[in-house]
């Protein structure tokens, strides 16, 4: 069993390579957002050169390393499920024998590994061409860093797996979609970067699953976390994780009992 989620995550992959031009422009745009923010905040630090911890080389590498993981985390507009559960294909999924959510999950796994290494690498390396951004020099962080980062992209499988299930109950559930990501981006640092937040807000933050699925793994990569806390960090995350894909299982459960009362 464990082979056939392998070989549907690697399918995935394979798929995601068909859209080369689609990466590219998507490529393009990671690219272009992070130079608009950089620059924004080069002026926000021509008044200050430390904000919270961070100067402005730490500022614009937070920046460069959100867009290099964005699309391997929270991607834009992810409705594939929303859209098999509208025309009906969902119950060709449900009758596969294997387990629902672990086959959607292998899916995005491999598209996962796709954007990290197509999409995310290449957007570093721009960023470290243009602003000389460098990469951390101990192992120690490396590993921190790769640990940290499959699971905050494990986490936004399972919350983006949890809006799309809303289409079990609403007809008409983009305008979910929408908030979903709104909320996730913001908490979890994307539009604004969580040390420049205040105090009394990241104190709430810290506690909520947002901040495990991409502004953990960027304080990691940048040596923010205090060794004596990483556990802790790490712990906090994998418990969101082991929460979110427990909810995830009941409610494709519940989904699954009234897709087959709907369908007699």
């Amino acid at each position: 069993m464990l082979r056939f989620y392998w070989e549907v995550a690697g399918t995935a992959f394979r798929r995601q390579l068909i859209y080369r031009w689609a990466n590219l422009a998507g490529l393009c745009t990671n690219i272009f957002f992070a130079l608009i923010v950089s620059y924004i905040i080069i002026a926000l630090y021509a008044i200050r050169h430390d904000v919270a911890g961070y100067d402005v080389h730490d500022t614009l590498r937070y920046t460069w390393m959100m867009q290099a993981i964005l699309m391997v985390v929270l991607p834009f507009g992810f409705t594939d499920l929303m859209q098999t559960i509208r025309t009906g294909d969902v119950v060709s999924d449900l009758s596969k024998p294997c387990d629902f959510y672990l086959y959607w999950f292998s899916r995005e796994m491999g598209r996962n590994a796709y954007y990290a290494i197509f999409r995310g690498i290449p957007t570093y390396l721009a960023g470290m061409l243009i602003f000389n951004l460098g990469i951390p020099l101990n192992w120690q962080t490396w590993l921190a860093f790769s640990l940290t980062l499959p699971l905050g992209a494990m986490l936004g499988i399972a919350y983006r797996f949890l809006y799309n299930l809303v289409a079990f109950w609403i007809i008409e559930a983009r305008a979910i979609v929408t908030f979903a990501i709104s909320i996730g981006q913001f908490f979890t640092g994307s539009y604004i970067p969580l040390p420049l937040l205040p105090a009394w807000l990241q104190s709430i933050i810290n506690w909520l699953p947002f901040r495990a699925f991409m502004g953990l793994p960027v304080e990691v990569f940048l040596g923010k976390i205090p060794d004596t806390l990483l556990w802790l960090e790490f712990a906090r995350q994998l418990g969101w994780l082991i929460i979110a894909t427990c909810l995830v299982q009941w409610l494709t459960h519940v989904a699954r009992r009234h897709v087959i009362a709907q369908g007699g």
